[in-house]
């Protein structure tokens, strides 16, 4: 099933696909950042991150002013705004994973290192899923479902990640405040991916509504 809109509509598309793009944007600089050893680097990483992410509110703010112009019917313009709303929220979260990396100069162990890169290149899947999924719920509402649900395949495997990553952290020779600050690391990175599920399950109620 696919929709026509008028021109204040597809504008509305267009910024919310900007910033749809923008918030993959962040999380992969995010990725980026992850996998740096270099101190320095990694302070250069994370301002990228943040620079982007306020781009994003940018791109957001715009959106938001163009639809209380007037875009769409006001039920579906509500939901729209709740979900950029959403959406910012996983841009948000990905500069506060930066900003723990990069305040706290939190060095990864080695033992684990590759559990953490494999953590957020999974939560960046999730959110490329939900990005499709996001894109399409305004053309393809079958297709967008699907996404939906490539979205929470890829949550689910970062659950199972982060547990893996939390159980290892247990069993390293380190100091527990050490366990205690990866730990939290981990969560936050899973976080990416979890609010990406929270975001393609309000997805799904707009296509049950759009239905109806």
């Amino acid at each position: 099933m696919s929709l026509f809109f008028g021109k204040k509509e597809q504008l509305v598309i267009e910024l919310f696909e900007s910033h749809l793009d923008s918030v993959e944007d962040t999380i992969k600089k995010l990725v980026e950042l992850v996998k740096e050893n270099d101190i320095e680097k990694r302070k250069e990483l994370a301002e990228e991150v943040r620079k982007i992410e306020s781009q994003t509110d940018q791109i957001r703010r715009k959106s938001e002013l163009e639809m209380y112009s007037g875009a769409f019917l006001p039920n579906f313009r509500g939901d729209l705004l709740g979900t950029i709303e959403a959406l910012d929220r996983i841009a948000n979260k990905a500069e506060s994973v930066a900003d723990e990396i990069d305040l706290q100069n939190l060095v990864i162990p080695q033992e684990i290192r590759e559990n953490i890169i494999d953590l957020v290149e999974t939560s960046l899947e999730t959110y490329k899923a939900l990005k499709k999924a996001a894109k399409k719920m305004f053309k393809d509402f079958d297709k967008a479902s699907e996404m939906i649900i490539e979205t929470e395949k890829f949550e689910h495997k970062t659950d199972d990640i982060e547990r893996e990553t939390i159980r290892k952290i247990f069993n390293l020779d380190i100091s527990l405040a050490e366990k205690i600050q990866l730990k939290k690391l981990v969560h936050r990175i899973a976080d990416i991916s979890d609010t990406s599920e929270d975001v393609s399950d309000r997805i799904q109620i707009i296509l049950y509504k759009r239905k109806v």
